[in-house]
């Protein structure tokens, strides 16, 4: 996957591993991406964006849960009435309601920010009554994660010619940093290296498509909860220290005697992580 909750540079910095040079760049990257996987897999959920078209059971009811959810893109969410695999009724925004009100997982980054977990037909406004029963009957395209929120860049993008190089030029490389995500129109781009204002990407992640951009283009770059950025700086810290200590259980030097170190996801990562966790229900 590529996505990671904090930045190549964060990571390397005096107060956390204190890293300097570039020789270890890519594995403390990818520990990095692979800290951030060990995150969602605890909290049962994902904290970056995916665009994806998904698919899910109807009840014949006027109740639709559905994984976090951030939006619904227009026209986004059809149903298969006939049940013969073809999603020929698309409802209209006013033919349902994304709960809990007021989540504004779009918006993230306030006291409210949460993602939408419901679809329900909005009897009094719309036209639909029920979510035709049946499997995958209901078919739902947007954007899915825990928030949306994203910080502008100081910097904008030079011209980008075509939807497949990997080297991206910015204004001034201000605010970007390796590890980030960003968004430019509607393609996110992962940055994995730099080298003064020239960026070393993947295009088209998470679903969403490469595509040529204008100069000047806008840059945002995706922003994640502190306690998950700081869970990932924790969990990515104590694997990485796992070096020193030749794989033991235990680590320390001769004036501070030796102190176990711990296996498994580190306690304090578990207790930041706790108010994000979902549980599992069923086998």
């Amino acid at each position: 996957m590529t996505n990671a909750y904090v930045s190549l540079d964060t990571l390397k910095s005096s107060s956390v591993l204190n890293v300097t040079g570039t020789a270890d760049d890519s594995r403390l990257r990818a520990l990095a991406e692979n800290a951030g996987r060990i995150v969602d897999r605890y909290c049962n959920r994902h904290f970056y964006v995916v665009v994806a078209t998904r698919r899910f059971d109807g009840l014949g009811t006027p109740s639709l849960l559905v994984p976090d959810l951030v939006s619904v893109d227009s026209g986004g969410l059809k149903t298969d009435d006939d049940k013969d695999r073809v999603f020929e009724t698309t409802w209209a925004a006013s033919d349902y309601l994304l709960l809990p009100t007021n989540a504004d997982p779009a918006a993230g980054g306030n006291s409210q920010s949460r993602p939408y977990v419901e679809v329900a037909v909005d009897v009094d406004a719309g036209t639909k009554s029920f979510f035709t029963r049946g499997v995958q009957t209901v078919e739902v395209a947007g954007q899915w994660g825990w928030w949306r929120h994203l910080k502008r860049a100081t910097e904008t993008a030079n011209a980008i010619a075509d939807a497949t190089t990997t080297s991206v030029t910015v204004s001034s490389r201000a605010d970007v940093e390796a590890g980030h995500t960003l968004l430019i129109d509607s393609e996110q781009i992962y940055v994995q290296s730099y080298a003064a204002s020239t960026l070393t990407v993947v295009r088209g992640v998470n679903g969403t498509t490469a595509a040529s951009h204008s100069g000047g283009a806008a840059v945002d770059i995706y922003e994640y909860p502190g306690p998950i950025v700081e869970a990932t700086i924790i969990q990515a810290a104590h694997l990485w220290r796992r070096k020193d200590s030749a794989f033991g259980s235990f680590g320390g030097l001769p004036g501070t005697g030796q102190t176990r170190i711990s296996a498994g996801l580190d306690p304090d990562v578990a207790l930041l992580l706790g108010q994000y966790r979902k549980l599992s229900v069923g086998a």
